[in-house]
């Protein structure tokens, strides 16, 4: 496990040197890493913490010699949130040289690069995107979530509508926007609440970005739901339409969301709806009060970057920091058996992986299955000033 003694004794040659990002002379020995993130797109708001969190770690662990003695040289590439941007982006990497690990920013980019890296490249990779498509061997042998997928998060939200509404007649509605991710998991979480007795009243769809929620605030209200989930955002629409469906005094209407709208780090600028929203974790956030080294770890980092850090990291950050973890996973298994450095080896090693303790970045033992860590929690935020979540369920895996 990380230790935070060693993060303090190399924090300051973290600090000070850094390949991550820079493309330098490099070994033979030396493990590639081809890191594509939206920096400047539509998506720069999670894309570039994604950015800070690959660098931090490329320069942590580097600091510490590397990946069993081999360092980590890596770049970061501005895909801007387009797929033809980010496919040119990977065969300019790949012109450059061998990739031994590759991280995408999106379902769409994994989607199109997946047939020629399953034939031809066969490069391990994670990636930004939660959907379901992309946790299937067969269709992406070399691609691993390192999450739950947003099938999985609706599942979960579905379920606790259903256990916590006891005798009580449950109404759902389902929002979510036109993306990918949007869509995704939509008809199985209709059908998982229908076997559970919960009516869905409305499944609505909207844009990613809306100028004008009003009509889709006034078909709540005609639906009279008592749970509403939105799903397939950022955090534009679905803020507004709480705002507008609590002003029509549906004060008892549970709101909802999957863990793109639950970053506690953002939602303090939306103080005014979080209170009561009901969230999906899929890595825990607080450096206050550390579940673990590695969570101690991610604190120091932070707060060495920025004095003023709120204690709370952002969920790009982490999902770069436990992509790190997986692929430094993987490198290390490979390495230890004396095995080549090759897709095939570390996917098989990844999914070799049984009761990982991730130094509490993920509050239970993770063992790989279905191409994924697959686990997750439902929380509810409250009123505290740091929106102390309640913690309405264990970490748990569904199907």
């Amino acid at each position: 496990m990380y230790s935070r003694r060693s993060f303090l004794k190399t924090a300051g040659a973290a600090a000070a040197v850094s390949t991550f990002g820079i493309r330098t002379a490099q070994s033979a020995d030396d493990l590639n890493w081809s890191i594509h993130c939206d920096l400047t797109g539509p998506a720069a708001e999670g894309g570039k913490f994604q950015g800070d969190g690959f660098t931090a770690y490329a320069n942590w662990i580097n600091a510490k010699g590397g990946i069993r003695g081999r360092k980590v040289n890596a770049t970061i590439n501005d895909s801007t949130f387009k797929v033809d941007v980010a496919v040119a982006n990977v065969k300019k990497a790949l012109a450059q040289g061998r990739v031994d690990y590759l991280f995408g920013e999106s379902t769409g980019m994994i989607q199109a690069i997946s047939p020629e890296n399953n034939s031809t490249n066969k490069i391990f990779m994670t990636s930004g995107s939660f959907a379901s498509e992309l946790a299937d061997e067969k269709a992406y042998p070399y691609h691993f979530v390192p999450g739950a997928t947003y099938g999985a998060q609706l599942k979960m939200l579905v379920q606790y509508i259903k256990d916590s509404s006891g005798s009580n007649p449950a109404k759902l509605v389902i929002v979510h926007s036109s993306t990918g991710m949007g869509r995704d998991g939509i008809e199985a979480a209709v059908a998982f609440a229908k076997e559970l007795g919960i009516e869905v009243a409305m499944v609505q769809q909207t844009k990613f970005v809306e100028t004008d929620v009003s009509s889709f605030a006034l078909a709540i209200r005609q639906a009279q739901p008592t749970h509403v989930i939105h799903h397939g955002y950022s955090f534009a629409v679905w803020p507004e339409v709480i705002r507008l469906v609590r002003d029509y005094g549906m004060e008892d209407v549970v709101f909802m969301g999957t863990v793109w709208q639950s970053e506690r780090a953002k939602l303090f600028d939306l103080r005014d709806v979080t209170p009561g929203l009901v969230g999906i974790k899929v890595w825990n956030d607080d450096t206050v009060k550390p579940a673990g080294e590695t969570m101690q770890i991610i604190g120091d980092i932070l707060k060495q970057q920025n004095p003023n850090f709120s204690g709370y990291a952002r969920l790009g950050f982490l999902d770069a920091w436990i992509s790190s973890m997986m692929a430094t996973k993987a490198f290390e298994i490979v390495l230890d058996a004396g095995q080549e450095v090759n897709g095939d080896n570390l996917a098989a090693a990844m999914r070799t992986v049984k009761d990982w303790d991730t130094g509490g970045l993920i509050g239970a033992p993770v063992t790989i299955s279905d191409q994924q860590i697959g686990l997750g929690r439902v929380i509810r935020f409250t009123e505290a000033e740091n929106l102390e979540p309640e913690l309405l369920t264990e970490w748990v895996k569904v199907g």
